[in-house]
């Protein structure tokens, strides 16, 4: 996915972008009231790819609402990250897209993930999941 279109998208849901040196992690989001923003690490996330991979994966946390404290029990926070990647996923790559792009060709992780411009332990995950999901990609899965 082309970056501009992320941060477009951001835009429209004034999701604000800040560039700020994170402890733990390359990206957050951050919610509170009526303000959210996406904190982006560029030291941790080099380049676009990486960038593209945090965005995609901060903003599944926005559109589902998958919010939780940085003291939240690890149980919380590990249902919030599968919830906001599977949104992630399911709107950056859908199921169905995925499928067409492996009957064109591209059946690897990497060239999936280089065709939307993410990294591929991201794509890898989300390939999996639909696999486990849907039962594989042949045509008698819809």
């Amino acid at each position: 996915m082309d970056s501009s279109e992320l941060y477009k998208k951001m835009e429209n849901e004034n999701i604000h972008y800040i560039n700020h040196d994170l402890y733990a992690s390359s990206g957050m989001i951050a919610h509170y009231e009526d303000v959210t923003a996406i904190v982006v690490d560029d030291k941790k996330a080099k380049g676009q790819v990486a960038e593209n991979t945090v965005l995609m994966q901060e903003l599944g946390h926005y559109m589902a609402g998958a919010y939780y404290r940085t003291n939240s029990p690890y149980e919380l926070i590990e249902k919030m990250e599968h919830k906001a990647d599977k949104k992630a996923w399911e709107e950056f790559f859908p199921y169905e897209e995925i499928k067409a792009l492996m009957k064109k060709g591209l059946t690897t992780v990497s060239q999936l993930a280089e065709y939307y411009d993410v990294e591929a332990p991201y794509m890898a995950r989300c390939i999996n999941y639909y696999f486990n999901q849907y039962h594989g990609f042949d045509e008698t899965n819809n």
